[in-house]
């Protein structure tokens, strides 16, 4: 009864954010509605560290969707939604699975909703008991708030505007939104996975076993060595090949002098280039360290190839820093250009957990689990930082040529734009810019971004 009784709040809290309004300031707060209906429900044993962790990254995103409003936000808040409610009903699945089961999650409402006795309690629901309930927990209360805010409307407009009270209803939009909340509130509350996922996640472990490790003692199989000395040579041949690549790569780009115009085209191949590498440096990792070549003894030599991969990997991504400076210095900063330096950061996070991978003698679910948080932490850190600042204040101080075409197209700059450049323009060129701005802060209060509210020009 109390999942139902979160569930029924939940939806009529839903109705009430978005009814008539935008999205904006409401989605952030529905989002820690979702959160704590999800804390409610869920046994205290299952609020891990893990659950608190991700309690305060819904916390971050949740605050810079607010604040921004913009779609990487969105995504920050939506992946931390998942996260939380497949952790708090299934503490030790896999990040690997959180994706499938959220996804079945979802898709299965419409086949467990319609079946009401699995959620709703049918054979009690007409006793003495539920209509003194209905009646003392539902009916007074919601009678007397409903009265008291309309009361309360009448005497203040923005307390008006907050809960949007309006008696000429669009019941068509009131039934679509108490549907959507009732389907978002049902799968948050009801979770459900099938148990074969319980068995995958069984099977996925950082370790391997001590049953996997004594199992290899014993089988002393010549196919081991064939494989390692394949591995080897193979590791030998890569190295050669990627030494060779960046001893040319480096003669061609800083030997030779290149023209401004060819600086795109030559960062973005070596970018596409340097993906290609990564991921193949790492697959070529765990092809060849995925079971008994992780505790031969005779693999000092393969290990030592494997860290040269890596290293050499590693000075790739260096390398490919450099050309991205050049690119940077001499056309100034955008968000595509960050872009590259995000992925450069992430490429050797990814071979630093490969190095640990193959040290600490770690499973492939251990090295794919680790990068899947490094990226989602990445995530949820990069949408509290305002990016838009960082670029127009950098090519604002190194630029001698500043493109304030693509400033304006940047969303949340626009105090330090006003301050250097639109406040210096004619009063017909300021106007568009300042009516963007009072067109933000005359949203409906729900609808708002919080960015533009606290900007005063």
């Amino acid at each position: 009864m109390k999942k139902n009784l979160v569930l029924l709040t939940g939806v009529a809290a839903f109705v009430a954010l978005f009814y008539g309004q935008e999205m904006g300031l409401n989605f952030s707060l529905f989002a820690l509605l979702l959160w704590l209906s999800v804390f409610l429900t869920t046994p205290k044993e299952h609020h891990t560290a893990t659950f608190w962790w991700l309690t305060a990254a819904l916390g971050a995103a949740a605050g810079a969707f607010a604040w921004y409003g913009d779609p990487v936000s969105f995504l920050a808040v939506f992946a931390t939604l998942v996260l939380v409610v497949c952790k708090a009903h299934q503490p030790s699945l896999s990040i690997l699975l959180t994706p499938f089961a959220g996804f079945l999650n979802f898709a299965s409402f419409i086949f467990r909703a319609p079946i009401l006795t699995n959620w709703l309690p049918v054979n009690n629901l007409l006793t003495a008991n539920f209509y003194k309930k209905a009646i003392y927990y539902v009916l007074i209360p919601g009678g007397l708030a409903a009265g008291f805010l309309i009361i309360y409307s009448s005497g203040s407009e923005l307390f008006g505007s907050f809960f949007h009270i309006n008696w000429d209803a669009d019941f068509l939009q009131i039934g679509f939104l108490s549907a959507l909340g009732f389907f978002l509130l049902f799968c948050f509350v009801h979770y459900w996975s099938p148990s074969q996922l319980s068995m995958i996640n069984n099977k996925l472990n950082d370790h391997f076993s001590e049953e996997y490790r004594r199992r290899l003692q014993e089988q002393q199989s010549t196919d081991t060595d064939f494989y390692r000395r394949s591995a080897e040579i193979s590791l030998i041949i890569l190295n050669t090949i990627v030494l060779f690549f960046i001893v040319t790569y480096c003669i061609e780009q800083f030997g030779s002098k290149n023209t401004d115009s060819s600086l795109s085209s030559e960062l973005h191949e070596r970018v596409y280039v340097l993906i290609f590498s990564i991921v193949m440096a790492i697959f070529v990792i765990m092809l060849f360290f995925r079971g008994a070549l992780n505790f031969t003894a005779k693999a000092e030599l393969l290990k030592k190839s494997a860290f040269t991969w890596i290293l050499l990997n590693a000075a790739l991504v260096f390398v490919v820093v450099l050309k991205n400076n050049q690119y940077v210095t001499a056309y100034g900063l955008t968000f595509k250009r960050l872009g590259v330096y995000l992925f450069l950061l992430l490429s050797a996070a990814g071979l630093l957990l490969t190095t640990l991978k193959i040290k600490n003698k770690r499973t492939n679910t251990y090295l794919i689990a680790r990068m899947i948080w490094v990226g989602y932490a990445t995530l949820v850190t990069g949408v509290v930082i305002n990016w838009s600042w960082i670029v127009t204040r950098y090519n604002l101080e190194y630029q001698t040529t500043f493109d304030t075409e693509y400033a304006l197209s940047l969303p949340y700059n626009r105090r330090l734009l006003y301050d250097t450049k639109i406040n210096q323009e004619t009063p017909d060129k300021k106007a568009p810019f300042l009516q963007q701005i009072e067109t933000e802060k005359k949203r409906p209060l729900l609808s708002r971004r919080l960015y533009y509210q606290f900007l005063n020009l």
